[in-house]
């Protein structure tokens, strides 16, 4: 559970270096956060709203700092907005956190032989390859030894990295369609054959998760439809430019 974030942004980074999910990383990281701070009791949710149990820091620096930005609002902020908010810089610290612990490592390339693009190589290579294990156990329906059902943390990883697009990403094509449709259902399955000494907290989790993944969906949905309407906006008025400079012309 204290990996969520990273796991998830390992999984984005494809093998030519660029960041697979680009445009929805954040709400999954965000959403990572979420599940975290109720992991920990530091919030939970009440009717979709985040509410804050305890302030005091995690020893975390970018979990101290979603614990602040959830804080000082005249009402408990809504799950989604929350998850939805920009936050500036937030998957670059992650990135930034990765490399300090030498899992990845950054590279200043020229995309088109001009373009100035950075790329990220994974060091740790048997890092990656636990997490994705882990992924593909849930993705085959075998989570674990032993598991006869997921457990909370196993079903925020599934739910999430489906939420952000990352299934589609790591299981393409019709082969993989029921590992991605388990992924999918990861986060609704009943995890009752848990310890029943972890029911308050494993149902503060549940909500956080289920609020992380619906929020997730909800802003990575909202900004496709922004940059569809936007790039079809811009396209139309390129046309429409483009046609009035002409047109005078037979």
């Amino acid at each position: 559970m204290e990996t969520l974030g990273e796991d998830l942004l390992l999984l984005a980074i494809r093998p030519n270096g660029t960041l697979g999910v680009a445009q929805k990383l954040r709400f999954g990281l965000s959403g990572s956060e979420l599940v975290r701070l109720a992991a920990a009791r530091r919030v939970d949710i009440e009717r979709g709203r985040i509410v804050v149990l305890d302030t005091a820091p995690t020893g975390d620096p970018l979990l101290d700092a979603a614990l602040q930005s959830m804080q000082g609002g005249r009402r408990p902020p809504a799950a989604k907005a929350w998850v939805a908010r920009q936050r500036p810089g937030l998957v670059e610290r992650y990135l930034d956190r990765l490399a300090a612990a030498g899992a990845i490592r950054s590279e200043r390339r020229k995309a088109l032989g001009f373009i100035p693009a950075t790329r990220w190589l994974v060091l740790d290579t048997a890092r990656l390859a636990d997490v994705r294990s882990r992924l593909d156990a849930i993705a085959s329906g075998s989570p674990g030894p032993g598991s006869p059902s997921l457990s909370s943390a196993q079903a925020a990883f599934a739910g999430l990295a489906d939420a952000i697009g990352l299934a589609a990403l790591l299981y393409p094509g019709f082969a993989a369609a029921a590992a991605r449709k388990r992924l999918k259902n990861a986060a609704k399955l009943d995890r009752s054959a848990e310890d029943v000494t972890s029911a308050a907290m494993d149902a503060s989790v549940r909500a956080a998760t289920d609020a992380a993944v619906a929020a997730s969906i909800d802003a990575a949905t909202q900004a496709a439809v922004s940059a569809a309407t936007e790039a079809a906006h811009h396209a139309a008025s390129h046309a429409g430019s483009h046609g009035g400079a002409t047109g005078g012309h037979h």
